[in-house]
């Protein structure tokens, strides 16, 4: 439901860090599990002491293997995080810095090398889902064939059944890609207008067509937005890293495009990419008190709790709170501190005068980013790719498709409101049938195309208003003529 505040908000972000994406192999009834350094074997049900990255740091606790996938390379334990009750979580290999087994525990009902299956994916929304292409390239005019063996999109075995745009579909009945990759969405522009959680939706229905695990990768250049933006985003978000890995490619992530790449699991930058400053504004004044600390508590928790820090979440809304970080000479651990300390090799990232905003290097250094790169090819290495290759290029066009239609929006408002105060030739009626053609075409624009209609300052009521208006006055003119 869309919130009916207009506060605007500024923000920025900015992480990374590069990982290879681990693979699995199997002997007997356990299974080797490659790591990021090293290798394990075991078996879904085996207590394990696992040490692994969170983000920002270095987790080290027991846990209970409980699902092995091969295809995601995912490993899914339950284990008592963060003090609170025992629950479920899925951890990356890429991530798993050591693993040794304590006991051998007795599996779970359903076969290890079976992953789980997802709910029905959704229909996809309005932009045609084209056949799998590589960046750059044209669509084929027929879905690609299905491989022999089970393939890197799917997650059973082949069924030899095809859906009906011509898809091979696995024994799951999800789509089969011949090639691991990602699906990409370009995010430009304000965020409520050319840069929606419209479209993130849009696209997570597309890639639930490939079975769950699939790489969504936000493609960010913004200079921020709404508020009211950021709570959807973050309930959307959520809902999406439930089912797939959402990763941020930041070339400019302010204001709200900072919460948002903040909401993501990873953070890559551009070497030109810059994400902070998050000011909360409304109108030319900046927000403080209650609706601060509002937004604050709950963005400030969910950040939190996807692992990272608050202290820096703070330092972009205001500009009193400092951040600085050091490093373990050896370990090259990070620790952030909320003010200047002093100690040997400390890094000042934001004084008291500004607003935080990380570059490229401030980010990586600080190890809030994953790593840095400038084109997909380089993005692919450190999401663990083998190659870039984009299992469908629907997330393109439907932003595309978005961002002409919210051009033409812009234009032909500003045009129509211009044809308002244009006299016409042929009398008083054919100047109120006009109005009434103007009027008419905005109520359009509302429907077609809201953030742009209101961005304009379109009142809907008022136009319905003036519309009945226009009319009322054309039939008075035409009984006068009588």
């Amino acid at each position: 439901m869309r919130r009916t505040t207009t506060i605007a908000l500024s923000v920025s972000l900015t992480l990374a860090a590069p990982a290879a994406l681990a693979a699995f192999g199997q002997a007997g009834s356990q299974q080797q599990v490659k790591l990021a350094t090293g290798t394990w074997w075991g078996s879904p049900g085996d207590l394990v002491e696992i040490t692994f990255k969170d983000q920002l740091s270095t987790r080290t606790m027991q846990a209970t293997v409980r699902s092995i996938d091969a295809q995601k390379g995912i490993l899914t334990i339950e284990a008592q995080f963060d003090g609170k009750k025992s629950s479920t979580r899925p951890v990356f290999t890429s991530s798993i810095v050591s693993m040794k087994t304590l006991g051998a525990g007795e599996a779970p009902a359903a076969p290890a090398a079976d992953a789980p299956k997802a709910p029905a994916a959704p229909k996809a929304p309005a932009a045609p889902a084209q056949p799998a292409s590589k960046a750059g390239g044209s669509p084929s005019p027929t879905a690609p064939a299905a491989p022999a063996a089970a393939a890197p999109g799917g997650t059973g075995k082949p069924s030899g059944k095809t859906d009906k745009e011509g898809y091979p579909l696995d024994e799951n009945g999800y789509r089969i890609s011949p090639k691991k990759g990602a699906f990409i969405l370009p995010w430009k522009g304000p965020v409520g207008q050319t840069a929606r959680n419209e479209e993130m939706e849009a696209v997570a229905k597309e890639a639930d067509k490939w079975g769950p695990g699939q790489i969504i990768i936000l493609d960010i250049d913004s200079p921020g937005g709404l508020v009211t933006e950021i709570f959807e985003i973050s309930e959307s978000l959520g809902n999406i890293r439930k089912r797939h890995r959402v990763v941020a490619w930041v070339r400019e992530a302010i204001s709200a495009a900072a919460c948002t790449s903040m909401h993501c699991d990873e953070i890559y930058f551009r070497t030109v990419g810059s994400l902070g400053a998050s000011t909360m504004i409304a109108g030319a004044n900046t927000v403080y008190g209650e609706p601060l600390e509002a937004f604050k508590r709950e963005i400030g928790d969910v950040i939190e709790q996807n692992g990272r820090p608050r202290m820096v979440f703070d330092a972009m809304v205001l500009a009193k709170d400092v951040l600085t970080y050091t490093k373990d000479p050896v370990t090259g651990k990070v620790t952030w501190h909320n003010k200047v300390t002093g100690l040997p090799g400390e890094v000042v990232l934001s004084n008291e005068k500004d607003n935080l905003v990380f570059t490229a290097s401030t980010a990586l250094d600080s190890g809030f980013s994953k790593g840095t790169a400038d084109t997909e090819e380089e993005l692919a290495v450190l999401l663990g790719l083998s190659e870039w290759y984009e299992v469908s290029d629907y997330g393109r066009k439907l932003a595309a498709s978005w961002q002409k239609l919210f051009e033409d929006c812009e234009k032909d408002i500003d045009l129509q409101l211009n044809l308002l105060n244009v006299p016409k030739a042929g009398g008083e009626i054919e100047q109120v049938n006009a109005e009434i053609r103007t009027l008419e075409r905005l109520l359009s624009w509302l429907k077609r195309c809201e953030p742009c209609a209101e961005g304009k300052g379109l009142d809907k009521e008022r136009l319905e208003r003036a519309l009945k208006d226009a009319r009322k006055r054309l039939a008075d003119l035409r009984r006068a003529q009588q």
